[in-house]
Parts: C-alpha cells; sequence; structure tokens
C-alpha cells in the first residue's frame, strides 16, 4: 500500500515536471528562467536592495539586514543537510525526457535550495517590512518555478523548500519583531502597545 501510494506520488511529481519542462516551453521563458536560476542572483539583489532599504529606513535597517542575512544563511544550512538526509537524485539524471537548458549538478535534489532560500528572505523582510512582501514572494515562486523549468528539480523539492525557508523565515522575523527593541526596527514594523489611553475619552 505505501509503495503503490509512493509511486502515486511520484507519477504525479513527474507529471507536473514534464508540463513545466516541456509543454509550457517558451522562448520568452527560454531566456527568463535561467536568469531567475543563476547563482549571481542573490549577489545582484543584494547589490540593489541593500542601498535601498538603507536611504529609506536609514540605521534601522540593518536589523533587517542582519536578520535577512542569518535566515538565508541557516535556510541553506538545513535545506543542505536534508538533502544528504533524504538523497533524492535530481529529475535530469534519471528522466530522459527533460529538456536541460543549464547545467544538472551532482547534488541531492530535495528540498531546493534556490527556492528555500528566497523564501527564507521573502518571509523574514516581508514580516519586518510588508510592503516588500508581494515583491519578494513573485520573485521567490519565479526562482522556483525556474528550477522546475530547467529540469534540474521536481515540484515537490521545490515545494518542500519553500516551506521550509518560508517557514524559517517568518519564524525568526516575528521572533526578532517581538524581542528586538522597537527602536531598532522600522517603525512599520514595530510592535503596537497599549498606549494607556481611554479610547472613548475624546468622546
Amino acid at each position: 500500500m505505501t509503495g503503490d501510494i509512493g509511486a502515486f506520488l511520484y507519477t504525479f511529481d513527474r507529471g507536473i515536471l514534464l508540463v513545466v519542462n516541456d509543454t509550457l516551453r517558451n522562448p520568452l521563458f527560454d531566456l527568463l528562467m535561467p536568469v531567475l536560476s543563476n547563482k549571481w542572483l542573490g549577489l545582484t539583489m543584494a547589490a540593489v536592495v541593500i542601498p535601498l532599504l538603507s536611504i529609506r529606513y536609514g540605521r534601522r535597517a540593518w536589523p533587517v539586514i542582519a536578520l535577512a542575512v542569518l535566515t538565508v544563511a541557516l535556510s541553506d544550512l538545513g535545506a543542505g543537510l536534508i538533502k544528504h538526509a533524504v538523497q533524492r537524485v535530481r529529475p535530469c539524471h534519471v528522466i530522459a525526457e527533460v529538456n536541460l537548458l543549464a547545467g544538472c549538478t551532482r547534488s541531492f535534489a530535495m528540498p531546493s535550495n534556490h527556492a528555500s532560500n528566497m523564501f527564507a528572505l521573502a518571509g523574514a523582510i516581508g514580516v519586518l517590512l510588508p510592503g516588500w512582501r508581494w515583491a519578494l514572494l513573485i520573485l521567490a515562486a519565479g526562482v522556483g518555478y525556474s528550477r522546475m523549468y530547467l529540469g534540474v528539480h521536481y515540484p515537490a523539492d521545490v515545494l518542500v523548500g519553500a516551506l521550509w525557508g518560508g517557514g524559517l523565515g517568518c519564524g525568526i522575523a516575528l521572533t526578532a519583531r517581538w524581542l528586538l527593541p522597537t527602536t531598532w526596527m522600522p517603525r512599520r514594523t514595530a510592535r503596537s502597545k497599549p498606549s494607556g489611553r481611554d479610547p472613548t475619552s475624546g468622546l
């Protein structure tokens, strides 16, 4: 029974992968998806986002930046440990029909570090700076989709990476927002405290 369920889930996983990797292929995504999966994307983002945050929030941006870096580092470490525990082989090594637009590394597949790290970043900054939430979530989803489009990860690899990274990012950010002094954080993210004023006093 367990074997039948596992076979069904793998067939489903494989089927979605081939739809994304083959059926939905198009010239625009052939150009865009390798960019979203490029290892330099994170450094490029940092070079753009860090100055923007510093200009917008001043010194209050630095705790957010530090927490984001810590979150991504822990996400990457944890995903790597899970990879070696699960030892799932990448689809580009076992499915002949996969179209490869980039290389296929020898590292294991489950979970996707790309998805884990991007969703960790989106979760952490999205909690601390809600105005950035949707842009980062869309970017993270695009990175996850690119891993399937390039044929280097199954959908389940991306999903597990997103859940691990996103959960970690949100958890760290919520904890930091509760523990750190409000003067350390951008004003829009500081937790509200009771003022002690009677809401009916002005009536």
